[in-house]
């Protein structure tokens, strides 16, 4: 079904997402789709791109439901907060991406390169 209700399918390239290790951050997407209570996402990290259906060798594998979990920020921009053990990688350069999944769509919303940059305390 094509329509108003879709998000578009594979977004444009993006900057990398760079994090300073170990430490809370936020994604912030901007989005012509409208996010309804319940919609879930998915954020998987992997050193690279795989044809795992498991995705068992994901460093990360976060999940969020939109009303729950996340919500839109002040610059109604959807806003997914990461804490300090989604960043806690070894600095270095991953993929990732994001994917929409509710009753009616099951899409990769962004997805590029991550890079985890180093940082000099990590004892707390």
């Amino acid at each position: 079904m094509a329509g108003c209700c879709v998000p578009t399918i594979l977004p444009p390239p993006v900057p990398p997402l760079m994090f300073p290790r170990k430490t809370t951050a936020v994604i912030q997407i901007e989005s012509n789709y409208t996010f309804k209570t319940g919609d879930t996402l998915y954020f998987t990290v992997k050193v690279k791109p795989d044809d795992d259906q498991t995705d068992a060798d994901a460093l990360v594998a976060k999940t969020w439901v939109f009303g729950t979990d996340c919500n839109y920020d002040n610059e109604g921009c959807l806003a997914l907060p990461l804490d300090e053990t989604d960043t806690n990688l070894d600095a270095g350069n991953y993929t990732y991406d994001i994917k929409l999944v509710n009753n009616d769509v099951k899409d990769i919303i962004v997805f590029g390169p991550l890079v985890i940059l180093p940082v000099d305390t990590l004892r707390v």
